[in-house]
């Protein structure tokens, strides 16, 4: 009797798990959908400055909408939680804590499109599109702020990292991680080229 609880229990969950696997591959596939309309195109251009025709597309492509383009600001935050391969439950609360604290919430497409990225690694071709889009953005403000943004940023990422401890607990940053947030520092100091 046990075992036809536990067989029940676990059909139960796997049902689940079908269910609201596919009713996020409906959104996203709704998000494509709408950021690569012509309206969301312009949606996007007008709410992001972006002159670069390219990249709308690409955005586009990848479902990032004039909504959902906050989420990039968020990407190597997200990039740093998949360094070491996986995804922890607290790396992916820190990332979420950071979203909360730029106002992004839950159900909105920013939030949506970070859960996505935290659930299934992006691909090179979202990081290629981030290198751009944070180019073009780097292009339009000042030094100073330019400043500001890379060091927020490294201290996010470096949030991020310390979120699942380290050997012993002690927060601690692995060097796959501390590459990565090498990396992207490096990539936010290039300005963009005319």
């Amino acid at each position: 009797m046990t075992s036809m609880k536990k067989q029940s229990g676990q059909l139960r969950n796997v049902a689940t798990q079908h269910f609201f696997g596919e009713l996020e591959r409906q959104i996203v596939q709704r998000l494509r959908d709408e950021a690569t309309s012509e309206q969301g195109r312009v949606e996007l251009l007008r709410s992001t400055g972006l002159h670069d025709t390219e990249l709308l597309e690409e955005l586009g492509k990848l479902g990032i909408t004039a909504d959902g383009v906050i989420a990039l600001r968020l990407l190597p935050l997200v990039l740093v939680a998949w360094a070491d391969g996986n995804v922890s439950q607290e790396e992916r609360e820190a990332v979420m804590a950071a979203a909360l604290k730029m106002g992004i919430v839950e159900s909105t497409t920013a939030w949506i499109l970070l859960d996505q990225w935290l659930t299934k690694r992006p691909r090179g071709v979202s990081v290629d599109a981030w290198r751009r889009y944070i180019h073009e953005v780097m292009a339009q403000i000042s030094s100073t702020a330019q400043k500001r943004l890379v060091d927020l940023t490294c201290q996010q990422m470096t949030q991020v990292a310390k979120a699942t401890g380290g050997v012993l607990g002690f927060g601690s940053v692995s060097n796959k991680e501390q590459e990565v947030i090498h990396e992207v520092k490096i990539a936010m100091q290039l300005k963009a080229t005319p």
